[in-house]
């Protein structure tokens, strides 16, 4: 297939190394640049048999940002924060074919009204990830954990893309095609809830949370978490969703959170698309949602402080 991708982020450069090895792949970033060079280093915290190549870096070259390859793309794959979709998708939509497939791939969630209205007429495939990527300086991207791939549908005209399901699944596995991607999609967002405004709040990393003093307030963030679920349609247990927030906890305790980083580097959080989604649809049910609540308005508190320091 012939592929764009929107941003030049860490999940996104990852995308993209492992898709060029059976697709045509072209970027389209924030600068003017012709051309993107990536050096993906595979690291041991993946521990995946499906990397014999775990330690070796390579060099992967692309074409980048020329209207012509993205008007021919038959897939765009968007892979920018929450919070700057809409602004992505004003900047291709000039070129962007209307039978072109567009796959979303972010953290949160809340976006999705903005892309139907914005791209009425193409395909449109929300995704959710659990491969762990990170850039230690702007050439090289890591891949530091190995976790499942869900995308499905939000129009039905989308519905004859499930192959991609297992095209994403050839390159980086595992991958699946979703019925209903919003389940995964709300069942992500429990774990966003629970890890990222804490271990950016406590400057930890993940596995950090997995101590005494955490205990309490992981317990009532899904509670809160699973009582919204439910009022949305989707039913689950606090227990449950504990189970699955303590279960990627361990599975990813050497890794820092994505809103970890962006506190770090004084960077805009997707902090509104994660517990600020929670928050409003809580709202709407008027569910009481206050350990959420707290943390959403301490995330704001640390961004509003960036530039008085």
């Amino acid at each position: 297939m012939n592929i764009t991708i929107i941003g030049a982020g860490a999940v996104g450069r990852l995308w993209g190394c492992k898709l060029v090895n059976k697709h045509q792949v072209h970027f389209w970033t924030r600068d003017n640049s012709q051309r993107l060079a990536i050096q993906l280093s595979e690291m041991n915290t993946t521990q995946s048999p499906i990397h014999p190549e775990s330690q070796q870096a390579r060099t992967f070259h692309f074409e980048a940002n020329q209207p012509a390859l993205l008007t021919h793309s038959q897939l765009v794959l968007i892979t920018v924060k929450a919070f700057q979709v809409e602004g992505a998708i004003e900047a291709i939509r000039p070129y962007l074919s209307p039978e072109t497939a567009v796959v979303v791939m972010h953290n949160g969630m809340g976006s999705q009204q903005t892309v139907l209205n914005l791209l009425p007429d193409n395909p449109i495939i929300y995704a959710t990830t659990a491969q762990a990527a990170f850039r230690p300086n702007e050439k090289e991207v890591c891949h530091t954990g190995i976790g499942p791939t869900l995308l499905g549908s939000l129009t039905p005209h989308a519905n004859p893309y499930q192959q991609l399901g297992q095209i994403f699944n050839d390159v980086l596995p595992p991958c699946q095609w979703q019925e209903d991607i919003n389940q995964p999609l709300w069942r992500k967002l429990a774990i966003n809830c629970a890890i990222n405004p804490l271990t950016a709040l406590h400057n930890c990393k993940n596995g950090d949370l997995a101590r005494a003093e955490f205990d309490t307030e992981l317990t009532a963030i899904c509670q809160e978490v699973a009582e919204v679920m439910s009022a949305e349609g989707y039913p689950v247990t606090a227990s449950a969703l504990r189970q699955l927030v303590d279960t990627v906890i361990n599975a990813t305790a050497s890794n820092y959170s994505s809103m970890n980083q962006d506190v770090c580097h004084q960077r805009q959080t997707e902090i509104d698309y994660i517990s600020g989604y929670l928050i409003a649809r809580a709202a709407a049910h008027n569910i009481d949602v206050p350990h959420n609540h707290r943390l959403w308005q301490a995330i704001k508190e640390l961004e509003g402080k960036y530039h008085d320091q």
